[in-house]
C-alpha cells in the first residue's frame, strides 16, 4: 500500500457504514425499525472503530456506536412501556 491509499479493510468498513446509513427507515424515530437500524449503525461503527488510524477517530466512532445502542435500547423500552399501558 502506498501513501494516500485506503486499506481495503477500512474501505469496506466505510462502505458498510454508508450502506447502513442509507437504509435509515422512513417515519418516526420511535419505531422498532428505527431501533433496529440504530443497532446496525452501532455494529458498523464498531467495525470502523477497529480500523481507524487515529485514536481520536477510533474513540469517536466507538462513542457513536455506544450512543446508537443506547438510543435503540431507549426506543425499545419506550415501545414496551407503551404496549404495557
Amino acid at each position: 500500500m502506498t501513501s494516500g491509499q485506503i486499506p481495503p479493510e477500512l474501505r469496506a468498513a466505510l462502505r458498510a457504514l454508508r450502506t447502513v446509513r442509507s437504509e435509515k427507515p422512513e417515519g418516526g424515530s420511535e419505531t422498532e425499525a428505527f431501533a433496529a437500524w440504530r443497532e446496525r449503525m452501532a455494529e458498523a461503527l464498531e467495525r470502523l472503530a477497529q480500523l481507524l488510524i487515529f485514536p481520536e477517530d477510533r474513540r469517536q466512532a466507538a462513542d457513536e456506536a455506544t450512543e446508537a445502542r443506547a438510543q435503540a435500547a431507549r426506543i425499545r423500552a419506550h415501545l414496551r412501556n407503551d404496549r404495557a399501558d
